[in-house]
């Protein structure tokens, strides 16, 4: 009889040393006119079930303690990365070792990490991560399982996963942390899900004197306390710092605040938006500001291909760019529809506006009213080019209003 766990496709087998083994035979021995045959098939019996008993004892409880290592271990394969005399290219990986457990926090991971089994997180404390990965080597492929935290008196803990210097982390779901993914001096996340965090769904930073990039693709990022993305660069940040981020394919919706946040302050910033939605949040739909006083560096934005809908405020805000400007481009097809406040506000921000095709920005059946009742708006500043705007109504100040020309939005935009 033997007990097995799988690993990955492979096989660990815990031999028990009683497979097809029968009763051992008693040597012969005089009958004693005490002891009946009888009673010696008694006892033969009573052995053998001893031995089966045994067993099926260590089967059943072999797969008591795999469910219980389950609670806060994942069972993983682990590769060590390229081989460093390689030249930097990536060389022969050795084989994966089988078996290896990922534990909740600990050391970085430099290699590559695969999840077979979702992984139980509810100690990790504040600041601490759940999984932490460094450098452009370092890979983690949850294949699809949970990472969890837990939730303690209506609030989480913690950070689900920690990027650095470059790493990856692809086909994650990730939730019930303070943070669900953190991202520092650069990195990927592929196909994920970031849900039910208690603030942001992915925050990212950049302390690095030279150029990071960030990439998020393919990845729905819901129902987290604060925003979906979130980048702010720090004040501490050296002037050299320049900031790359591409989202691509991305839900960031039903969030307690923002669905997509970024701050340049010290930080250069490039961010390019496509094919993504920002819809249903309590705030604002896409935010991209400045930070007066603080920012020395430019922000530079392209979309193509957005739909920011539904949200609490604006649908896109733009603010306080500094005298180092910046630019939105609008590529194609970005449509601010029936936001809380205006569909696109750009305010006190020293920013070039240029719309690139006709019927490319499309801010339609937006709410607001007062002082924001306009589906575009501007607060001085900016400036507006290309003939690609529809709308209903705009407002600028001081500027006398009406200076950006909309073709008019259809009757019932969606």
């Amino acid at each position: 009889m033997s007990s097995q766990a799988k690993v990955d496709g492979s096989t660990a087998q815990l031999d028990t040393d009683m497979e097809d083994q029968s009763p051992p035979t008693l040597p012969k021995r005089q009958k004693a006119s005490s002891f009946s045959n009888t009673n010696i098939s008694k006892i033969l019996v009573f052995v053998l079930c001893i031995f089966i008993g045994g067993g099926v004892g260590i089967a059943g409880y072999s797969a008591f303690a795999s469910r219980d290592i389950q609670q806060q271990n994942a069972v993983a394969i682990i590769g060590e990365g390229p081989d460093p005399d390689n030249q930097g290219k990536a060389g022969k990986a050795p084989p994966p070792v089988c078996g290896s457990i990922v534990q909740c926090g600990g050391e970085a991971y430099t290699g590559e990490v695969k999840l077979t089994e979702d992984l139980s997180c509810p100690t990790t404390t504040s600041g601490d991560c759940a999984i932490t990965l460094d450098g452009e080597d370092a890979v983690l492929d949850c294949n699809k399982y949970m990472i969890h935290g837990k939730r303690v008196d209506d609030s989480s803990l913690g950070i689900g996963i920690c990027i650095r210097n470059g790493a990856s982390a692809n086909n994650c779901h990730v939730q019930k942390f303070r943070i669900g993914i953190y991202v520092e001096n650069g990195g990927e996340v592929n196909d994920c899900e970031v849900m039910f965090n208690d603030e942001q769904g992915i925050s990212i930073a950049n302390e690095a004197p030279s150029t990071t990039k960030m990439k998020i693709s393919n990845t729905y990022i819901h129902d987290n306390g604060s925003t979906g993305i979130s980048f702010i660069g720090g004040r501490e940040s050296p002037e050299s710092s320049e900031t790359s981020i591409e989202v691509n394919n991305v839900k960031s919706n039903h969030n307690g605040g923002t669905g997509m946040r970024f701050s340049g302050q010290n930080v250069k910033l490039e961010v390019k938006v496509t094919d993504s939605e920002t819809s249903n949040n309590d705030n604002y739909g896409i935010f991209i500001i400045g930070v007066p006083k603080i920012s020395i560096a430019a922000v530079d934005v392209e979309l193509d291909g957005i739909n920011s809908r539904y949200n609490g405020d604006h649908g896109l805000f733009v603010s306080k760019f500094n005298t180092a400007g910046g630019e939105v481009k609008v590529k194609g097809d970005v449509n601010l529809y029936k936001n809380g406040l205006s569909g696109f506000f750009v305010n006190s921000a020293n920013v070039d506006v240029v719309v690139e095709r006709r019927g490319a920005l499309n801010s339609c059946g937006n709410l607001a009213s007062g002082s924001f009742d306009a589906d575009i708006r501007s607060s001085g500043l900016a400036t507006f080019s290309g003939n690609g705007y529809t709308c209903d109504s705009t407002s600028t100040s001081p500027n006398p209003p009406d200076i950006i020309t909309c073709d008019p939005c259809p009757n019932c935009p969606q």
